[in-house]
């Protein structure tokens, strides 16, 4: 019996550890486990960066830093590059790096209290190749006085650069249940769903200019009215799962 409560003790612990933190990014999106945000463009606009906002959401003090997990087809090193967290920003940034660094115990923040504002992160130029996709997976870890790391990752998400809409990002949308049969829209964007979604369209300023409900079954969204540019499609379901894909309007 004393083994079963030990273990049952030890279950809950770890899925406090998973929930003492809440984060969101632009717009007050939630980052969720698995996470992944994408943006087609390294040129410095306001939706090339991820937003990171951290709230201790839990009764106790505690001590945070960001991580690099892994990263691919990234050099890791550019004076553009923005690796930012609380309130401490690199130009650099390698597999296994954490930041903030000074002091040792990174980031301590009280019950309901949050980090800095403008803490994010930004890939800017450090790409080996061009052409293809770079992956940085990123998390959020708690620290103890000495700055080693308690327990398992408490957070992992993904900043992904995809200079086009490949297919990955259609994979993407289709487990969601989303299927677009254009991407090119001078009218009337095309597509399918198999759950009721919101879809946020996001020009390359950050901005939302449009946002449709969007029900089970076939239909379109009339994306007449907005101006000849390059658009982000976000779609959230409504357990706010979220994936997007870019579209140009013509």
């Amino acid at each position: 019996m004393k083994k079963i409560i030990l273990m049952a003790g030890l279950l809950l612990c770890g899925i406090a550890q998973a929930q003492i933190i809440e984060v969101t990014e632009r717009n007050e999106q939630t980052v969720n486990e698995g996470y992944i945000y994408v943006t087609h463009t390294i040129v410095p606009q306001n939706y090339t960066e991820m937003p990171l906002h951290v709230t201790n959401i839990s009764d106790a003090t505690i001590n945070l830093k960001l991580k690099v997990v892994s990263m691919e087809n990234t050099t890791g090193n550019s004076e553009s590059t923005q690796f930012c967290f609380g309130g401490t920003c690199y130009t650099h940034f390698t597999s296994g790096g954490t930041v903030p660094n000074n002091p040792v115990t990174g980031l301590t923040l009280a019950p309901g209290d949050s980090n800095f504002d403008g803490d994010h992160f930004y890939l800017g130029e450090a790409i080996i190749d061009p052409t293809q996709d770079v992956v940085v997976n990123l998390a959020f870890i708690q620290v103890d006085n000495t700055g080693a790391q308690i327990g398992e990752n408490l957070l992992n998400f993904t900043y992904r650069y995809a200079p086009t809409a490949g297919t990955t990002d259609f994979t993407a949308l289709k487990n969601m249940g989303i299927t677009l049969k254009n991407t090119v829209v001078s009218g009337q964007l095309e597509l399918s769903a198999t759950q009721n979604v919101k879809m946020e369209l996001i020009n390359m300023a950050g901005q939302v200019v449009k946002t449709e409900s969007i029900k089970e079954g076939s239909q379109s969204a009339d994306l007449s009215g907005l101006s000849a540019a390059v658009y982000f499609a976000r779609f959230t379901t409504e357990d706010n799962k979220s994936s997007q894909i870019r579209i140009v309007k013509n």
